[in-house]
């Protein structure tokens, strides 16, 4: 078999077409990389924004404070309690006479700074956050409560007129007057046997009566001891006698 001899201008020829076939090959496979490098790089911008955006617009969450505020339909009570209503000097000596507090008691005539039916019908009918009636029980079957109830200067008029039949004295005491009832039978027993001591002045009305003039009435009932001395200090520790 011959040989058959190939010429250099076709070698050359051949070599050319292998070059250029690698150069378009080349060329597609840049063309590809450099699009998609480009279209990372755009793709991603717009995710470095959305988080920088997001870094900037997150607000640290606020803590709202639970405060509860006091419900306007409620009267505030403008009498003061239990734990309140005497002096320090009085609680002493309740506690040293080995008297118990038991708080307002009150309820259907009992539990009430005074015996009599007439100016009890008076206090149950005052408004809750306008009265008050505290007790103090000494053992075996002794006590002592004071009442402090605000009414209008007019409906006062009334418990004035009570007083003024039923009282054994009458006296003027600061801005206001002082009666005292020796002894009163009570309701609870005809045995049960209490003095009583009431006082009453005028007093600011509380924002929550449409009245502009009012009273303030001090009562106290005591089966063993001054029924006065208690009248006098819870009316003294409220600021209506000096």
């Amino acid at each position: 078999m011959s040989r058959r001899s190939v010429a250099p201008a076709s070698i050359a020829l051949v070599l050319g077409l292998v070059l250029s076939g690698c150069q378009s090959i080349q060329g597609v496979i840049d063309d590809v990389t450099g699009s998609g490098s480009t279209t990372t790089e755009q793709d991603s911008a717009p995710n470095a924004e959305a988080t920088e955006t997001t870094e900037e617009t997150t607000d640290v969450p606020q803590v709202e404070e639970n405060i509860e505020e006091a419900d306007p339909a409620v009267p505030v009570a403008a009498v003061p309690t239990c734990q309140e209503i005497y002096s320090d000097a009085q609680v002493v000596a309740f506690e040293e006479e080995g008297r118990q507090s038991e708080g307002d008691i009150s309820q259907d005539g009992y539990g009430h700074g005074t015996t009599n039916q007439e100016l009890i019908a008076i206090l149950e009918g005052v408004r809750d956050d306008l009265r008050v009636s505290c007790t103090w029980y000494l053992p075996p079957e002794f006590s002592s409560t004071t009442s402090i109830s605000i009414l209008s200067t007019e409906a006062m008029v009334g418990v004035e007129d009570i007083l003024n039949v039923a009282a054994d004295s009458q006296t003027t005491l600061g801005s206001g007057a002082l009666w005292k009832l020796e002894s009163s039978s009570s309701n609870i027993s005809g045995e049960y046997i209490a003095n009583e001591a009431h006082y009453i002045a005028p007093t600011e009305c509380p924002t929550s009566l449409a009245q502009t003039n009012c009273s303030v009435w001090f009562t106290s009932t005591n089966s063993s001891g001054s029924s006065e001395e208690l009248t006098r200090d819870a009316a003294t520790v409220f600021g209506a006698l000096n």
